[in-house]
């Protein structure tokens, strides 16, 4: 029961010193080393907790660290594709048609809500913000 705190905790803080990151700009190499070493930590608290030895948690590696490429490159290109006017009007909840000012208050009040100096979320905003350029574009 310890170990399994001491994994939630190890991933809590994981988490959090990769976000504070990601908002200073860390470099993708930089990323990259921080994940492995976040990968072999969690092999070792796995092994550990598990009382499995260390060299059978690291053969399991080739087969997990596959998929976790995958996963990040599906996230990737979900944020980087283009939107269409379809999807931009989807999000503000208004019509291809629309005119301008419908527009615009329609992404005030969606930023309002979902702004992260209000405790929204940045992919939203930028959502949003990408919805309105694309309409008003």
């Amino acid at each position: 029961m310890p170990y399994i705190l001491f994994l939630l905790a190890f991933c809590f803080v994981a988490v959090i010193l990769l976000q504070k990151a990601n908002k200073r700009g860390m470099n993708s190499s930089s990323k990259n080393w921080f994940k492995a070493g976040g990968v072999l930590g969690a092999a070792m608290l796995i092994a550990r907790a598990t009382r499995t030895p260390f060299a059978t948690v690291l053969t399991m590696l080739p087969f997990i660290i596959p998929e976790l490429r995958k996963m990040e490159e599906s996230q990737t290109r979900a944020s980087g594709s283009a939107m269409t006017r379809e999807e931009a009007a989807l999000i503000l909840g208004v019509g291809v048609n629309s005119t301008a000012e419908e527009i615009r208050d329609a992404h005030r009040r969606l930023i309002a809500k979902n702004h992260p100096d209000t405790g929204g979320s940045e992919y939203l905003a930028a959502k949003i913000n990408q919805a309105r350029d694309i309409l008003l574009g």
